[in-house]
């Protein structure tokens, strides 16, 4: 089940890692990285959720900001299979941390526990997609929403 559990998330991280590196769109600021993502912990609740702690690898030689809201769907085959959520994540300003974000993703309405398993076992994010969303602040209280569609997960995973 931890296997299942951690594939699962590897969808949840690139998103994540998406939402936070797009950051720099705020300003001409590309050099906002995700460095490394991880499965500190998780706990199911019930058949269909999963909540965990996320750590996030950040280097951010910029300025201080907050990701609220961020949200999306996890896609197999163009179907929906999975919603997902993070907490407030607050990123300090130029330093490089790990920082721990909780998160929880629920299989959708017509995914069986034993679907998601199955789709799972081959260990790759071929066939995946998400739609996130995500509302990125600074301190000064300036901020944007950033929204992405259908992206390639596998693509992503393979920094393409």
């Amino acid at each position: 089940m931890r296997k299942l559990v951690s594939k699962a998330l590897v969808a949840i991280f690139v998103a994540v890692s998406l939402t936070l590196s797009g950051c720099g769109s705020l300003q001409k600021v590309k050099d906002i990285k995700v460095t490394s993502v991880g499965v500190e912990s998780y706990s199911l609740s019930g058949l269909r959720t999963v909540n965990a702690i996320l750590a996030v690898g950040v280097d951010n030689p910029t300025f201080a900001f907050k990701v609220t809201g961020l949200n999306g769907i996890l896609k197999y085959k163009g179907e929906d299979f999975a919603f997902y959520s993070a907490d407030t994540i607050k990123i300090d300003k130029k330093c490089g941390k790990v920082y721990d974000l909780p998160c929880s993703a629920t299989l959708s309405e017509g995914v069986s526990l034993m679907k998601a398993v199955q789709i799972f076992r081959n260990g790759s994010l071929e066939g995946f997609t998400t739609d996130v969303e995500a509302k990125v602040k600074l301190k000064s209280g300036a901020g944007t929403t950033l929204k992405y569609k259908d992206l390639d997960l596998q693509k992503l995973a393979e920094g393409k």
